[in-house]
């Protein structure tokens, strides 16, 4: 834009020219305050509901809108606050049946003002569907089973539908006699059907049928035939129905669920795992680890066995524990296990007096029984105080490795040819002035990435994975000025799978993990009911962490405390255990007054300075 400084020198002597000088400076600043005013032009855009016209059933209405920064805003005639990104929202305006106009009203702090009605229709919820009493009828909706089943022989599957109250209903599952259901409550039937026979079933339809038993004797039809959408076979007990665990390994359930991010895993199993199969939900297998524990599995995580193949059985006799040459190497358990044998590695809390307490590691191994005479601790060991082994059931063996200090910093386990070894890793030792995050490695991961995984994406549209980017890189200089090294997961818009994310934080050799995302919530209630900063934690050895960065994070920032979450089963920190890991969830995105300070570049800086003094204050506390 041009200025007055810039304009060619003119001769001062000439009135004429003089006058001329003072108009052009008139004309430039009038310029100026009109680019300005059109630079604060008021807006006023509807962002939520995004159809009125299709009406609602509810009794309220979520407004969500979009002006100038710097307006006032009413809307429904209450004044509602204006982020400092523009987007204001009122929660939960009554509506009532039928009709109704919600007046929103912003005004600019120059006085100009523009005015929406938001028109929306509120109906009445449909009636609740009243099923005949006087024919037969099926509701296919309730019919299960609905998926594919195999069971073994004698083990019940349940049968149930909805239909005409009153009746006669059998059922039966292929080369079964039919079998009556029980009305539970009117027009609810069930029953649990076996297949008796020790003996193979392809999986086949359950058949059902109705038949009238009180209903007017011209009631038609009298009968009715039906078959689930769902498979029911069986398989009888196989000690060679065997598949491995694929390149990729496999992921063992304690059972099926639908829960957010799956879990709670029972073992990460390593590729060539051999398992014995006992049934069959879906896409999903059940194996039979030991006589008294079942799991479950991913279909597409295993491949049949080789022929030939026989499941492991392991009678190990001795267990060895020595440490590494250098200070910084950990000590390493050593015992004998046959390829292809599962187990489980996991951290478990060991709660001391006053209120204090450490970590451990058990190791379970199935298909195995306790014949352990000869565990030798060697002098080299720094970490490890003690191995023990026990029987904790039929073909179950639990291994306990206790520590020295009660403190554990991470693990990893890896197969060598026959043998299991586990390794303990030792504390960092921390510089003996200033930060003690100085001489640190530490590996930031920015959650999800790239246009096919954005994450949340706010009101102002910005998606999670640019808001994760930015806070991992704030985060990455507040570290290094602390005089940590600092390696970045995600580079760029990069997209790993979560799996290769944890296997790059291990390849790291990093000595803390922390992952950064923004968090969200269903808006549906409206968008001001879930707000605050909350950090997750998988195993124990990350739980002081979190409680550390979490008060951090609550001094500085302000924000409500949604909490410390443990047994998080978000992948990178599940699959991470060579160090403490963690995940801060900075704040909502979902709520317009978090996201405006998400998108804050200050607000940014502090909170990365807040998990820097968390990260300190637990170093401290850890290692004195």
């Amino acid at each position: 834009m041009l200025s007055t400084d810039t304009m060619p020198a003119m001769p001062n002597t000439n009135p004429s020219w003089r006058a001329l000088r003072r108009a052009c400076a008139i004309l430039l600043l009038a310029f100026t305050a009109a680019a300005a005013a059109w630079a604060q032009a008021l807006t006023l855009d509807l962002l939520a509901p995004a159809d009125p016209r299709a009406g609602t059933t509810r009794d309220f209405a979520n407004v969500l809108g979009r002006t100038a920064p710097g307006s006032t805003v009413r809307v429904g005639g209450e004044a509602v606050t204006v982020y400092a990104t523009g987007i204001f929202v009122r929660d939960r305006v009554p509506l009532v049946m039928g009709a109704n106009s919600i007046r929103i009203e912003a005004m600019s702090s120059t006085g100009q003002t523009l005015e929406r009605v938001l028109d929306i229709e509120r109906t009445a919820p449909p009636p609740v569907a009243t099923w005949p009493q006087d024919r037969l009828w099926l509701d296919g909706s309730n019919l299960r089973p609905t998926d594919t089943l195999r069971v073994a022989p004698g083990e019940p599957v349940e049968v149930a539908l909805r239909a005409t109250p009153g009746q006669q209903v059998q059922a039966r599952l292929v080369g079964q006699d039919w079998q009556p259901l029980v009305e539970t409550t009117a027009g609810s039937y069930r029953a649990l059907l076996r297949f008796d026979a020790l003996v193979d079933v392809e999986p086949a339809p359950v058949e059902l049928r109705i038949e009238a038993a009180a209903l007017p004797r011209n009631a038609l039809p009298r009968s009715l035939l039906a078959r689930s959408f769902g498979s029911v076979g069986a398989w009888r007990p196989d000690p060679q129905r065997l598949v491995v665990a694929g390149p990729d390994g496999a992921d063992l359930l304690h059972g099926l669920h639908e829960v957010r991010l799956g879990g709670p895993n029972l073992a990460e199993l390593p590729a060539g795992t051999v398992l014995q199969l006992s049934g069959q939900r879906g896409d999903r297998l059940r194996v039979q680890l030991s006589p008294d524990t079942t799991a479950w599995v991913a279909e597409r995580s295993v491949q049949p066995a080789p022929a030939g193949s026989v499941r492991p059985y392991a009678a190990f006799t001795n267990v060895s524990v020595a440490g590494g040459a250098g200070a910084a190497e950990g000590d390493t358990v050593a015992l004998a296990l046959p390829v292809g044998q599962p187990y489980a590695v996991r951290a478990v809390a060991v709660h001391g007096g006053g209120g204090g307490g450490g970590q451990m590691l058990q190791v379970d191994i199935w298909g195995a029984h306790d014949a352990a005479t000869w565990i030798s601790h060697r002098a080299s060991t720094r970490l490890v105080r003690e191995v023990r082994v026990e029987q904790t059931g039929p073909e179950r063996v639990r291994v306990h490795i206790e520590l020295r200090t009660g403190r554990l910093w991470g693990w990893r386990s890896e197969r060598v040819g026959g043998s299991l070894r586990i390794t303990v890793r030792p504390p960092p030792v921390l510089a003996a002035a200033g930060s003690p995050l100085a001489g640190m490695r530490v590996a930031l991961e920015a959650g999800h990435g790239s246009a096919d995984n954005l994450g949340a994406v706010g009101a102002t549209g910005v998606p999670e994975k640019d808001i994760n980017r930015w806070a991992a890189g704030a985060l990455q200089t507040e570290l290094e000025a602390a005089g940590a090294t600092v390696v970045q997961v995600r580079e760029g818009d990069d997209n790993p799978p979560q799996r290769e994310r944890a296997r790059r934080v291990t390849a790291s050799d990093a000595q803390l993990f922390i992952s950064v995302h923004a968090n969200s919530a269903d808006t549906a209630q409206g968008y001001l009911r879930a707000a605050g900063t909350s950090t997750y934690y998988k195993h124990p050895t990350g739980r002081d962490f979190a409680t550390a960065v979490q008060a951090r994070l609550l001094e500085m920032t302000g924000l409500p405390d949604f909490g410390v979450v443990g047994a998080f089963n978000y992948a990178p920190t599940r699959l991470v255990t060579w160090m403490p890991a963690i995940l801060v969830e900075q704040a909502f995105m979902s709520h317009p007054g978090e996201e405006a300070r998400l998108l804050d570049p200050d607000f940014r800086a502090l909170m990365a300075r807040a998990v820097r003094m968390g990260i300190e204050d637990y170093l401290r506390a850890r290692l004195p």
